[in-house]
C-alpha cells in the first residue's frame, strides 16, 4: 500500500465482475485436469483454457471494472506492469 489514502469501494456491479474474472483466471491456471472433470484430451484443455480466458478478457473489458481500475491506478494502488 503506498498510503495513498483509502482504497474507494468498486460498485456492486463491478465487484461481481471482477469475483467473475477471479473465478476465470482460478480455472485458467488450474492444473490440466480441474477437479470434477475427467481429462478427454490436449486439444479439450486448450479449448476450456481459451474458452476461460475468452471470458476473463470480456468482464476485463466491461467499463465498470475499468473504470474502477482507473481509480485503482490513479491512486497508486495497483501493482506496477511488467
Amino acid at each position: 500500500m503506498t498510503g495513498a489514502g483509502p482504497v474507494p469501494a468498486p460498485s456492486d456491479a463491478a465487484l461481481i465482475k471482477l469475483a467473475g474474472i477471479a473465478a476465470q483466471l482460478e480455472e485458467l491456471v488450474a492444473t490440466d485436469t480441474p477437479v470434477g472433470k475427467p481429462r478427454v484430451g490436449l486439444n479439450t484443455v486448450r479449448n476450456d483454457r481459451r474458452r476461460a480466458m475468452e471470458a476473463a478478457l470480456v468482464l476485463l473489458a466491461d467499463s465498470e471494472v475499468r473504470a474502477y481500475l482507473a481509480d485503482l491506478k490513479r491512486l497508486g494502488i495497483l501493482p506496477a506492469k511488467r
